[in-house]
């Protein structure tokens, strides 16, 4: 670790504090529509106060995702410092503290571990789903390698849904309406069925227009029609024991925007005219060769195709979660789980409104989990929680295509099985030194096996006749239903990893309201096998972090601070790999990326009737020793090779980005109140792709701004709202890589939306 660049932080963190103490005392708030309650958090497998846990954490309970608009991940950026988004398709790109999701595709996960109700979700396209019925959400910053373990490389996000309660019969309605026609509407029944059981039922559709202009033949992109529900029951038989059962489905389908992409940009070119991941030039001309007709690339929020970006993806989820208070002091939790998840996509292949050219991606994931947790939580100088986990998961998953004149005719298929088999034993302890001082020091032993398994295009069926594939025929219903093998022979490969991440951190409680922590931790991204038996090793994270959590003024102000430095090593890039029966794609491990930054979290409450809050992120990202293949290799003719991206700026990692919340309560007597919330976001200049060094990959620096009109009743049991969302209509880019035919394929976030909201409790 280089100390001396986190001097700066200190110093910065040193002013900060100083200038906290100095704010004035004179704004104690009354009674009011905002106030600073105490958000109980389970960051570390415990209930906490979020202001004394000495790691990063944002957390949001349902309010305050209400007013920030979140639905679902895709604006958890706007109220969250050091944390990106992005996405293709139905994967989540999303980036912490300067480490990347760019690479989910295959045997590969996101950089920060999803967990629903404690349960751990495998694949990034399954941390995209709608938010419905929700009590908080918590984003934890930094590797979370020892409570958490596999695929928190970077931090790890916990959803939390409500739980049944015993005590009162209630329920509640929420319709929305909104730009391209889109109607959401939530809905949960609460019913105690006696002293000691209850149930709980909430559902949650979604349906729209797209918000993709397609002016070929196909239907607009972005299209939802999504039919979800949960059913919750809790029993508690005795006050030491709690049985809680969730079964939750999830439905999703409609017109999505594109499997790895959406629509096309310019290409980089040279002086010459060639594709030049150098280049200073810009061609925007339609480049992909063989098609005909406008294909409108360079146009944010427009395509023209002639395939229906088809989705349909499904889940299944059965969780039992049993804790037993087993004294004062000791409590044990068992939470088991099984998941069943389906992922169907079909796209244009050609990106024209040409016929002849249909790509399918397919994912299945079959999971079961089983964790166990002993907490120690008593008046003692010690705490500990000490835990055992255990999961496989069955996944597959494939890539196809359907080509057909004026193409040449294509069997091209792409697919592989993997088992992956994980354990995990951990232990993490608190221990205090004085009553104001503590130390905390945790670790976990992680390991995997992963067994791998792809079938050539000579493999057979249960009666020994070969699978078909795509012919010049055509295609009875989806490849997948059709064929399972690749373009390679069969291979089989099994691999097993091996590592044990650690915490070593301590707590200093400063003053009445103000502690002061300090961490070092390690977190880890599970290796993986490519479909050609080849393997890639885990990638590891090293992450330093200073901080403190403060709050003044009567509990009118709020202020954290953190410093973190992080250190990733074994960094994953993809590479294209020619075969003489098709290209394919492996991953392979690139390099290594440093991070310095500084976060701070404020809100403030001038007087009963205004909420003021403020988030900051700086941050200083490059890679180090990196290498990415250098996706520019048809047009020009030049042999596949690796770029030196060593200083280089890594994508999703603007240097700074700022958020502003302002609200106001004006009291309506017996009319109720209405209260106007305005919220803005700043974001620097960022990269969108691994190779960071082509022009039309570069998103400008932006703003957005959300403006809320929110009415609540006197009893606040109705409340109507009306919105307006990204005001400046600004067209931010999601992600960009570059596909066959050098061909810059992007996505770009939503567009400015506005519509109406009537909720209703009982």
């Amino acid at each position: 670790m280089n100390v001396t660049a986190l001097k700066p932080l200190c110093r910065s963190i040193a002013a900060l504090t100083a200038a906290a103490a100095l704010i004035p005392t004179a704004y104690a708030a009354e009674s009011s529509g905002f106030d600073l309650e105490e958000i109980i958090v389970t960051a570390q497998k415990r209930e906490q106060n979020l202001q004394d846990v000495g790691i990063s954490v944002t957390a949001l309970d349902s309010t305050a995702m209400e007013r920030a608009g979140i639905e679902d991940i895709s604006r958890i950026e706007l109220v969250t410092p050091g944390v990106s988004y992005g996405y293709i398709g139905s994967d989540a790109k999303i980036s912490i503290r300067g480490a990347n999701s760019n690479n989910t595709f295959a045997d590969n996960s996101s950089i920060a571990g999803f967990f629903v109700d404690g349960v751990y979700r495998p694949r990034a396209s399954q941390q995209s789903q709608a938010y419905f019925d929700v009590e908080r959400i918590e984003i934890l910053k930094g590797p979370q390698g020892t409570l958490y373990g596999r695929n928190t490389f970077a931090g790890a996000i916990n959803l939390h849904t409500n739980r049944p309660d015993l005590e009162e019969f209630g329920g509640g309605l929420k319709a929305s309406y909104s730009r391209f026609s889109k109607l959401t509407t939530e809905g949960y029944i609460n019913a105690p069925v006696s002293d000691n059981f209850g149930l709980r039922f909430a559902f949650n559709t979604k349906d729209s227009d797209g918000w993709i202009e397609n002016k070929g033949d196909g239907e607009d992109l972005g299209q939802d029609e999504s039919r979800n529900f949960r059913v919750s029951a809790l029993w508690a038989p005795s006050d030491a024991v709690e049985v809680m059962f969730r079964y939750t489905s999830i439905k999703e389908e409609g017109i999505t925007a594109g499997i790895f992409a959406a629509e096309g940009t310019c290409q980089p070119i040279n002086e010459s005219g060639v594709t030049d991941a150098y280049g200073s030039l810009v061609n925007c001309v339609n480049p992909y060769p063989e098609t005909s007709g406008n294909s409108f690339f360079n146009e944010p929020w427009e395509v023209s195709a002639d395939v229906d970006s088809k989705r349909d993806n499904e889940e299944d989820n059965v969780t039992l979660d049993i804790s037993w208070d087993i004294n004062e002091t000791l409590s044990l939790r068992s939470i088991t789980s099984y998941t069943d998840w389906d992922s169907a996509f079909d796209t244009d292949g050609d990106w024209s409104n040409q016929t002849g050219y249909a790509y399918y991606w397919d994912e299945e994931v079959q999971s079961v989990t089983q964790e166990i947790q002993l907490i120690s939580d008593g008046d003692g100088a010690l705490t500990w929680t000490a835990g055992l986990y255990y999961s496989v998961d069955d996944i597959g998953f494939g890539f196809s295509q359907f080509r057909s004149a004026p193409y040449s005719n294509s069997t091209y298929a792409d697919w592989q099985d993997i088992e992956t088999t994980t354990e995990g034993a951990f232990f993490q302890a608190e221990y205090d030194i004085t009553d104001t001082f503590r130390i905390i020091a945790g670790v976990r032993n992680n390991q995997e096996e992963k067994d791998t398994r792809t079938y050539g295009a000579s493999a057979v069926d249960a009666e020994g006749n070969p699978l078909p594939g795509v012919n010049e025929d055509g295609t009875d219903g989806r490849p997948r239903d059709i064929y399972r093998y690749t373009v390679r022979e069969d291979r089989s490969a099994v691999r097993e990893f091996d590592l044990v991440t650690w915490k070593l951190g301590g707590e200093w409680d400063v003053a009445d309201n103000v502690m002061a922590y300090a961490s070092v931790s390690t977190g880890f991204l599970s290796g993986g096998v490519n479909a050609d038996g080849s393997a890639f090793e885990q990638q590891e994270s090293k992450a330093y972090e200073i901080g403190f959590k403060s709050r003044w003024a009567d509990d009118t102000i709020q202020l954290n601070v953190s410093a973190y430095r992080n250190e990733f090593t074994n960094l994953t890039t993809q590479q294209l790999i020619r075969l003489g029966t098709g290209d394919i794609t492996i991953t392979v491990n690139g390099g290594e990326i440093e991070t310095t930054g500084l976060e701070a979290e404020f809100v403030w409450l001038p007087t009963e009737k205004w909420l003021i809050s403020a988030n900051a992120s700086f941050m200083d990202n490059e890679y180090g020793k990196f290498g990415a293949a250098n996706p520019f290799v048809e047009a020009n003719g030049e042999p596949l090779g690796f770029l030196d991206l060593n200083g280089e700026t890594p994508p999703w990692s603007p240097d700074v980005t700022l958020s502003l919340s302002i609200g106001y309560d004006i009291d309506l007597g017996d009319m109720g109140r209405l209260t106007p919330f305005l919220q803005t976001y700043y974001s620097d200049e960022f990269n969108t792709d691994d190779v960071v060094t082509y022009s039309t990959q570069v998103q400008d620096s932006y703003t957005k701004t959300d403006f809320r009109l929110i009415w609540t009743s006197a009893d606040e049991n109705l409340s109507a709202e009306a919105y307006v969302e990204n005001m400046e209509d600004e067209a931010v880019l999601a992600r960009t890589n570059v596909g066959g035919f050098d061909l810059v394929q992007t996505s770009y976030m939503y567009p400015r939306n506005y519509g109406v909201k009537v909720s209703y409790n009982f």
